[in-house]
């Protein structure tokens, strides 16, 4: 895990590559003053925009000796530390602790230290307080080490405030971090160490990532004969982050599906209730009102409904409904009929746009409003059943499409899908973002269906239309088009988002690329995209500018093929 070949008793031995500026003055014997310079409470005072430029840097560095530097110029930066040290575990004992790399705000220098013991450290304190944190776990404050003159050694330097600060990586301490101040007392103000320990858990998440990814260098630099095993870990570990980029994908759908079956639901039950009320008031009133009415008014109230049936089934606009209670409201009263104004919005809300001749005698009837009341339930109660059956049909439509997203399959066999129906499945799950501005167009044309891993499938076409969707902030086109060509399938995916840049066209598809911001995006899904198009014997294109980006992908058409295994499928969900 140590960097090897390396003379841990002189530095000048690694070539001095490891300086990032000019050494570190003799602090043990006084034979180089400090520099005089203002007090870093004159600087600005580190916030919350330096926090996360922090937190961007360090998810930034993999290799180990480029992270310890940044570590330690991250907190040189705030002006606050005139001296800093990290301590790491000796990798071969884990009851050793050593001084990997210190940094000094004075001769604006850090350097790597070849793993010191902490007794061989140039602060007189730093031994003692490192203990103690080791012991106890916890951040250790001074504001004020003069007062502490009891149990501190006197020496030529000494500091006046210090901070010491394990980083800790589930529940274990992976390093610690000790601070001094040698200008002013009470330095490390509380917002300071607030800020601090925000920024701790990335230092010792940056530590994991960079220990991991040094270990995986030297099993593969020292361990040649286990090569085998070594890609054995490298597919499994590449399963886990296609797994992991596919469930980062559908969190993000999460919310959207709750939303858009959650819409549905709550039409079922609004109109159960309406229903329900509707229902009520039918039993009652209705047999009465049949027992009153005529033959022939029995007749008339059957046509009514019947139209009423009829003209439900068309849906109207709020502007064309305007327009019918107008034109019903001035043929009322050209018909003297009182109330005008309120019959015909009882009539538009049945769904009569006209005023016929059964529905003119009922009009005329001495019980007419307790008729239209009646009728009016009556034409509820199928509305509402309508509106059940459509809002059952989106919720199981949206069900549909989240379980075909998400199907089992467990054998690692090829199956034949039609592409335009796993393409129209996504378009169901993304409905939620994409009604919020975004109008979609699709196009396929003489699509067969091809051998492929649909589940694989789904990932690319899920990919390129949630990038779609963020390049274009929630508000623009989105154009997808498919047809065949020759032997091949050729699937475009057109957004009219902001494009991207010609200098980075080319480095887009390579994995932990991203030109999203720290946290947001792994940089892996369009290296997933690549690995999956190109395991189906295809290929995909990218051509880009301000307005259109488009992703052209080709699958080929193949009765059968003998394509691998699946090396970058996922594990099921």
């Amino acid at each position: 895990m140590r960097r090897p070949n390396r003379d841990r008793n002189s530095f000048d031995s690694s070539g001095a590559r490891f300086f990032l500026s000019c050494p570190l003055p003799d602090r043990q014997t006084g034979s180089e003053p400090f520099i005089e310079r203002e007090s870093p409470t004159s600087s600005p005072a580190p916030d919350l925009n330096w926090l996360l430029s922090a937190y961007q840097r360090l998810s930034q560095q993999l290799e180990l000796d480029n992270l310890l530097i940044t570590l330690i110029e991250i907190l040189l930066e705030t002006a606050i530390i005139s001296q800093a040290w990290l301590i790491l575990k000796t990798p071969d004992d884990d009851a050793q602790w050593r001084i990997e790399v210190s940094g000094s705000l004075e001769s604006n220098s850090v350097q790597l230290l070849e793993s010191l013991p902490l007794e061989t450290a140039e602060s007189p304190l730093l031994e003692t307080i490192v203990n103690r944190v080791l012991h106890t776990q916890t951040p250790w404050v001074l504001n004020d080490v003069s007062q502490q003159a009891d149990w501190i050694s006197h020496s030529p330097i000494q500091p006046l405030s210090l901070f010491c600060l394990p980083l800790q990586f589930q529940g274990k301490v992976l390093a610690i971090l000790y601070l001094e101040n040698h200008f002013i007392a009470n330095a490390f103000t509380r917002e300071f160490q607030e800020l601090l320990s925000r920024l701790s858990p990335q230092m010792a998440i940056a530590l994991n990532n960079a220990y991991r990814y040094e270990n995986l260098n030297q099993k593969i630099a020292n361990h040649c004969q286990a090569l085998a095993q070594a890609v054995s870990e490298f597919k499994q570990t590449q399963k886990k982050l296609v797994q992991s980029e596919k469930m980062v994908a559908l969190g993000q759908l999460i919310a959207g599906i709750a939303h858009e079956i959650n819409t549905p639901l709550g039409a079922i039950y609004a109109s159960v209730q309406n229903l329900s009320n509707a229902l009520d008031y039918t039993l009652e009133k209705l047999p009465f009102l049949l027992r009153k009415l005529s033959t022939p008014q029995q007749e008339d109230f059957l046509k009514l409904l019947a139209e009423t049936r009829l003209n439900n089934n068309i849906p109207l606009s709020f502007r064309e409904e305007r327009q019918f209670k107008r034109n019903l409201e001035q043929q009322l009263v050209n018909r003297g009929f009182k109330e005008p104004e309120m019959t015909a919005q009882l009539l538009v809300e049945m769904g009569i746009s006209e005023i016929t001749t059964p529905i003119h005698r009922l009009l005329e009837a001495s019980n007419s409003t307790e008729i239209l009341d009646t009728a009016y339930h009556l034409v509820l109660q199928s509305r509402n059943r309508d509106n059940i059956k459509l809002a059952v049909e989106k919720a199981s439509k949206i069900v549909a499409a989240l379980k075909r997203y998400v199907h089992c399959d467990r054998c690692d066999c090829m199956t034949t899908a039609r592409i335009s129906e796993e393409i129209d499945t996504l378009l169901t799950l993304y409905q939620h973002e994409l009604k919020q501005g975004i109008q979609v167009s699709t196009t396929y044309q003489d699509l067969p269906e091809i051998w492929c891993y649909p589940d694989q499938l789904n990932q690319v076409w899920a990919n390129l239309i949630q990038n779609a969707i963020h390049a274009m902030g929630n508000q623009g086109k989105l154009e997808i088009i498919a047809a065949r060509r020759s032997n091949f399938i050729q699937v475009q995916i057109i957004d009219s988002g902001c494009g991207i840049s010609p200098e980075i066209q080319n480095k887009i598809f390579e994995p932990f690329f991203t030109t999203k911001e720290a946290g947001v995006g792994t940089g892996l899904g369009l290296d997933i995209v690549r690995q999956i198009v190109i395991q189906h014997r295809g290929h995909i294109e990218v051509e880009s500018q301000p307005g259109r980006t488009s992703f052209t992908v080709y699958l080929p058409i193949e009765k059968q093929p003998n394509l691998p295994k699946k090396s970058v499928q996922s594990e099921q969900i």
